[in-house]
Formats: structure tokens, C-alpha cells, sequence
């Protein structure tokens, strides 16, 4: 197979990055981590990736790549692309994706199954000959079923729930908070401490106490949406389904030692979210959204 990537294919790539990363932030403030080899849009909750492939045609005559053998390519270097983007994502505050890789081959096979499986949303043919594809994959789902801790277990159906549910878009029954309040999911101001996205966040109190995390959710909600949704402001965040109409907002007062996923609030907001056994049935359904300064994702240093 001959393949001949230019540096203007290249240039022309990132660019491409850099435009569509743009756009989407005037839309809606989404937290976006842009690689060299893909872009994690956290907030969306997908992975996006590009393969580029020529064709070549060499002096003595042999017959260039045919467009089926050239789409063929640039779908191989498109989930090789996929592949090294997912590995940089932290699973938690001690592991990132590439760490399961490394430990485990049947692991790395499953990721591998899982990228060829990607979904095609963009194909295109250029004059040149060349194709330029793009493949999307979504960090729920089938994603988060395979690579989410085993701690995150399946529990007890979520009551103040209605009947079913994992989907974000059906309404939320508000609970009762110990302040009088009806909360209706949980929202942690993380803006101006260096935290960092994961999938796998925790979230404990100046004590230590974790208030949040694998423990608390259910996994079934956890597949399906995501230990919690990700936005740069406070309006984006609230403007997320998974938190209904009437989220608890409290701040974080910095990350934890053992690592920038994890965040700490006040021993008062801890309480807050303790004391009552309501809290716990939002927290059980994921419906926690996390705000991050926009340059959280570039800050990861992956």
C-alpha cells in the first residue's frame, strides 16, 4: 500500500482543528482537549479524529492506489489516530486509558474493536486523489462500559427519578434539600484551580470525606451519560439536562494531592450533600456537571 502525507495535508489538518474548535466554543463553551492526533470534546462527550491518505504513483509505471484502497487507508490512520487520542484520557486521578493499554492485551483488543466500530461522519474526496475522513466516538455507551473502573457497580434504582430512565432529556423530579431548596442535580464550580476532566472524577471535603464519586453512582447512569457532564461556565453548565432545572451549584476550593481530576469543596458543602439521603439519589444518577477553565484539557500535558 503506497501512502504519501504531505506537510500541507498536514497544516491543512490541524487547521481544521483549530477552525471547528472555534466554532463550537462561540456555540456553547465546550471543554475541548485538541491533539495531534484528535480532539476530546469533553463536553459533548465524544472523541473526534481525521485520516488523510494520497495516492502515489511511482516512476516505473506501477498503477497509483485505487479509491477504494486510498479510503481504506485513511480509515486505518484514522483509528490508529483514535486509538492514541483515547489513550491520553484519564480514567481517574492515578490512570490514563493508555495505562489499561500497556497492562493488559486484551484490553488494548477491545479499544482496538471498539475504534474500528467508529462512526464515519465525514468523507471527502479531493482532486489530488486524496480522501480525508473523519470518525467520531462517543466516551458513553459501549466506551464507558468497557473502560470504567469495576468499582462503579450497578445500584439500587434511582427513586426520585421518573420511571426510567438514563435518558438526560426526560424531565427530572426535584428533590427536597435541608435548606428548603428542590434540587435537581448537582453542579461543582472548578474554575481557577488547575483542575483537570477525567472520567472517573472524586470529589472529597477539606476532611477528606469523599462526597462524591465511583462509589455514589450507578452504573448503568454512568455508562449512559457519564459520571458528569464537563462546561467552561457556570450558564453552560446549567444549561445541561443532566442537571435539571434546579442544580445545587457549590465551589471547589482547589484539587486534591492525589491529583488535578480530583476536587475538594468545603467541609459546609460536603455536609450539605451528606446530610440529607435525597442528595444521594442525583449523585446516584450522574446528574452532577463539573465547570473547568477552557484551557483545563490543554493543561493536562498528555
Amino acid at each position: 500500500m503506497k501512502v504519501k502525507l504531505t506537510f500541507f495535508h498536514i497544516l491543512s489538518l490541524s487547521l481544521l482543528f483549530v477552525l471547528l474548535l472555534a466554532a463550537s466554543g462561540v456555540a456553547d463553551s465546550p471543554l475541548v482537549q485538541v491533539l495531534n492526533t484528535g480532539c476530546i470534546d469533553w463536553s459533548a462527550g465524544t472523541i473526534r479524529v481525521h485520516g488523510v491518505a494520497a495516492p502515489d504513483t511511482f516512476d516505473d509505471g506501477e498503477s497509483p492506489d485505487s479509491p477504494a484502497e486510498i479510503l481504506d487507508t485513511a480509515r486505518r490512520i484514522a483509528q490508529f489516530n483514535l486509538i492514541e487520542t483515547a489513550g491520553v484520557i484519564p480514567i481517574n486521578a492515578v490512570s490514563q486509558i493508555a495505562d489499561r493499554m500497556a497492562q493488559s492485551t486484551d484490553f488494548r483488543d477491545g479499544l482496538i474493536s471498539l475504534a474500528r466500530n467508529a462512526s464515519l461522519t465525514r468523507q471527502e474526496y479531493l482532486s489530488d486523489g486524496t480522501v480525508e475522513i473523519e470518525l467520531t466516538m462517543n466516551l458513553t455507551g459501549g466506551f464507558s462500559q468497557f473502560v470504567l473502573p469495576e468499582e462503579i457497580r450497578q445500584v439500587d434504582s434511582v427513586v426520585t427519578m421518573t420511571a426510567a430512565e438514563p435518558d438526560a432529556d426526560k424531565p427530572v423530579k426535584p428533590v427536597e434539600g435541608i435548606d428548603g431548596d428542590a434540587y435537581t442535580g448537582l453542579i461543582i464550580d472548578a474554575t481557577g484551580i488547575g483542575a483537570k476532566p477525567s472520567l472517573a472524577p472524586v470529589v472529597v471535603d477539606e476532611s477528606e470525606d469523599v462526597v462524591y464519586g465511583p462509589a455514589f453512582v450507578s452504573r448503568e447512569f454512568a455508562v449512559s451519560r457519564g459520571m458528569s457532564g464537563f462546561a467552561t461556565t457556570l450558564a453552560a453548565a446549567r444549561n445541561d439536562k443532566r442537571v435539571g432545572p434546579r442544580p445545587l451549584v457549590i465551589k471547589a476550593i482547589r484539587t486534591r494531592s492525589t491529583g488535578e481530576t480530583d476536587l475538594v469543596v468545603s467541609s459546609a458543602d460536603g455536609a450539605r450533600l451528606r446530610s440529607s439521603v435525597v442528595h444521594l439519589n442525583f449523585l446516584k444518577a450522574c446528574r452532577v456537571s463539573i465547570v473547568m477553565d477552557p484551557e483545563a484539557g490543554q493543561q493536562s500535558g498528555l
